[in-house]
């Protein structure tokens, strides 16, 4: 599985990536990444890599390891695909390191078991090496918590895992049991319970376009707009109900009357209202729902591939990859593209002409002038 890389802002200097190593799923924020102009390399000494516990445990030890690659790197990109090796060695040694738990831990893990209550327990790892908690929210929410125990446990903090929109930072020390993390797990995601709600509202009466199929730890979304336009937004989850960041993809005929609707009418936004409303709202318009829309009005397939989705580069086909994100401005055609297919096209054609990262051409239906960056392709 490739690295995926995710923006957490529009500045861009913050990121969210998730990979497998040897079975198993890491993911990290890297933050405080510097911004660049376009095309100029830049240092990313002074980022900070942040991660849940059982990262750091993997890692302990080799921080100034860390801290070579991220001078050395020159994009995030680059240092993601470099962590994925660390990882990959770090992971793939943690079996030679481990040694059989000491009886006190089966009998201090079995006590602890049964304080929660045995009815919790939807997994039990071998030599309970993981025990998995069954949690349900005020929203009648079911989660899973899963704990990974280490050896030396409760000396030795352990490893956390839960679909949550914010890193889950234990609070740990040696007279810690398996219900204080517990404890701590619901403490969590009452903070949550606004942002679940909003998002639930949005998958349940609006067209979403990606992901697919969201988890609780997403906080993005892409709607249909109709009209091969979309809106793609990514929500606080701590401030579920305050203004997103968003950003609108189509045909600039189609998007700049609803951008300018956005900037005039944005004071109308109410914070006891829920986003959808709100949105609705601000751009003056009731978005496609999939119960009064059909699949054909919604999801264009692209004008040069024929596909909706662009598969990445892991080949994993047409649940993955980006959807058509650049169209033609020519409001009787308004095809739209892939911003990859559209630049391999306009780079085959003679009469296409480049200034800076930038290529100008014709769109291939209409011929209406049409132009996309090389770094959106």
């Amino acid at each position: 599985m490739e690295p995926t890389l995710l923006p957490l802002n529009a500045e861009m200097t913050a990121f969210y990536t998730f990979f497998s190593v040897h079975g198993r799923e890491f993911s990290f924020n890297i933050v405080n990444v510097p911004q660049s102009s376009q095309g100029q390399k830049v240092s990313l000494k002074n980022a900070k890599l942040e991660g849940d516990s059982e990262l750091r445990s993997l890692l302990a030890g080799l921080e100034p390891l860390v801290q070579q690659r991220l001078n050395q790197s020159i994009d995030v990109g680059s240092f993601v695909l470099e962590m994925k090796d660390i990882l990959e060695h770090v992971a793939g040694d943690v079996k030679t390191k481990f040694s059989l738990p000491s009886a006190d831990f089966y009998r201090r893990v079995y006590s602890e078991i049964e304080v929660v209550g045995w009815e919790h327990v939807v997994h039990l790892g071998e030599d309970l090496a993981s025990v998995h908690f069954r949690v349900f929210d005020e929203g009648a929410r079911e989660h899973v918590l899963e704990i990974t125990l280490p050896s030396k446990y409760p000396q030795v903090e352990p490893a956390v895992s839960s679909e949550l929109p914010s890193m889950f930072e234990l609070q740990w020390s040696n007279e810690s049991t398996l219900r204080d993390v517990l404890n701590q797990f619901n403490e969590l995601i009452k903070k949550f319970q606004d942002f679940w709600h909003v998002m639930e509202d949005i998958d349940m009466n609006v067209w979403v376009m990606e992901p697919l199929h969201p988890s609780r730890a997403s906080s993005f979304r892409r709607i249909a707009l109709g009209g091969h336009c979309s809106l793609s937004l990514t929500v606080n989850a701590f401030l579920a109900r305050f203004v997103p960041e968003c950003r609108f993809f189509g045909s600039d005929l189609v998007i700049a009357p609803l951008r300018k609707k956005w900037n005039s009418n944005i004071g109308r936004w109410k914070a006891d209202r829920l986003l959808r409303e709100n949105l609705e709202d601000v751009l003056e318009i009731t978005f496609p729902s999939p119960q009064d829309s059909i699949q054909e009005d919604i999801s264009a397939e692209c004008g040069i591939c024929y596909a909706f989705r662009l598969p990445n580069a892991d080949g994993l086909g047409a649940d993955r990859g980006c959807v058509p994100d650049r169209a033609c401005d020519n409001p009787t055609c308004g095809r739209p593209f892939h911003s990859a297919c559209l630049m391999e096209w306009l780079r085959s054609i003679t009469t296409t002409r480049q200034s800076f990262d930038v290529f100008f051409g014709n769109c291939p239906y209409c011929s209406h002038p049409i132009a996309v960056k090389t770094t959106a392709a």
